[in-house]
């Protein structure tokens, strides 16, 4: 976990690599139901609206597994299905756009993260955000015990908890 601190806090990288390396450990600190991600089954991380994302997102989990899992990166459109999709990125652009999408992720076991305002609070696992110039993200436990993960509590102590508000659209 100190590698991510520590990578996290220097705050030296660009934006779409930042946002890359907390996807890549959210990923690395969260398990799926064994229903959802079978052993020796890719880990697949999809994102939709930041193509700087996903680059940089592909870039940083080159070479490296997560438990025996091979790591795959999607770039899908908004509006288009997500089958198979274990964490799913909406940069805050697309949201609007992606609702089919994030209502199709709820039913399941995804870890979804937007940078959307209140994206956590309204039924999303994470948020990622600038607070003090400085990227910080946000974690609501009922969303990822719905979607059946398991975060560790490593990955707790960092994030700023939040809870679901009233009319959860995601």
């Amino acid at each position: 976990m100190c590698a991510f601190w520590s990578f996290a806090s220097a705050q030296t990288a660009s934006p779409p690599a930042l946002k890359a390396a907390f996807l890549y450990n959210f990923a690395k600190f969260s398990e799926w139901p064994s229903g959802a991600l079978a052993p020796g089954q890719p880990l697949a991380m999809c994102v939709v609206g930041d193509a700087a994302v996903a680059d940089a997102l592909g870039q940083t989990t080159k070479g490296h597994t997560i438990d025996g899992h091979e790591l795959t990166v999607t770039v899908l459109k908004a509006g288009e299905s997500a089958p198979g999709c274990h964490l799913l990125y909406v940069t805050a652009s697309e949201i609007k756009r992606s609702a089919g999408l994030l209502l199709e992720a709820k039913g399941a076991s995804v870890f979804t993260v937007s940078n959307a305002d209140g994206f956590a609070e309204s039924g999303g696992v994470a948020q990622l955000m600038v607070e003090n110039d400085r990227m910080r993200f946000t974690i609501n436990i009922g969303s990822a015990q719905r979607a059946g993960l398991n975060i560790s509590s490593k990955l707790l102590s960092l994030a700023k908890i939040v809870k679901d508000q009233n009319n959860v659209p995601y």
